[in-house]
């Protein structure tokens, strides 16, 4: 379990921690609970937005690495912040680096292990039932999931097939391939696991393309959704981000 410290989050013991890197893709798709859930484990964060922002290509100076999602496709190579962060993740597999993947951050972790990005069969939007296989029950992240899983939020029209080096963790009836491992410390995650009611409402009111797939029952839907599944989200993925953190490079 984490806990929230006050004051400084770094003590006087943790004054030779390295920094977790996130790489925000856009303005409104910030880390969030995955941030403040590193915070109250006593690490510090330095954000890079990509688009604006020189993208490392090793990670020396870091303990571990998250990479948010957004609504370009890990597939735009010719886009030179998608190719620097697939080289980024290549390194990281090669040297089993901590990496937590959201959503875009996962596919991009797919095709830098070789596997192909595609477009999803359904498009989800909105709050879906992610239940775990088999192979998570040995999981030092996912292994204390119930096996009746949870509703969590999803926003995403591609998907990812799995790498062939990749352990398959959750999974939905819609979309299989949801939460994968590759080595012992790398997480691609294609839901949300960051979310808040406020980032919902920026995401319905910046996804013109989303929303207008939902129609407005859709959203309204999704929206009344949010006091049922929401806070059962945050606590579980609060408790899944905090383990992650164990798994950092001291």
């Amino acid at each position: 379990m984490c806990f929230k410290l006050e004051g400084t989050h770094l003590a006087l013991s943790d004054n030779m921690k390295k920094p977790v890197l996130i790489l925000q893709q856009l303005e409104y798709e910030p880390a969030a609970l995955i941030e403040k859930v590193i915070l109250d484990a006593g690490w510090e964060t330095e954000t890079i937005k990509t688009m604006e922002g020189l993208i490392p290509q090793a990670l020396t100076r870091y303990s571990g690495l998250v990479i948010m999602g957004g609504h370009m496709s890990a597939n735009d190579t010719h886009l030179d912040f998608i190719a620097r962060q697939l080289q980024l993740l290549e390194w990281c597999i090669h040297y089993d680096f901590p990496v937590l993947g959201i959503c875009l951050g996962s596919q991009l972790l797919a095709k830098a292990a070789g596997a192909s990005v595609i477009p999803s069969p359904v498009r989800e939007l909105g709050w879906y039932h992610l239940r775990p296989t088999f192979y998570a029950q040995e999981d030092f992240i996912f292994g204390d999931m119930l096996a009746s899983g949870l509703k969590i939020f999803q926003w995403h029209g591609e998907t990812f097939e799995l790498p062939k080096q990749a352990t398959l963790l959750a999974t939905c009836p819609e979309v299989v391939n949801q939460v994968f491992r590759i080595k012992s410390r790398l997480y691609g995650i294609q839901f949300h696991a960051e979310m808040t009611e406020e980032l919902i409402h920026a995401w319905i009111k910046h996804g013109s393309s989303e929303s207008a797939y939902l129609g407005e029952a859709g959203v309204q839907s999704l929206l009344a959704d949010i006091p049922r599944y929401l806070p059962i989200a945050r606590e579980y993925c609060s408790n899944m981000v905090c383990a992650w953190t164990k798994l950092l490079i001291k």
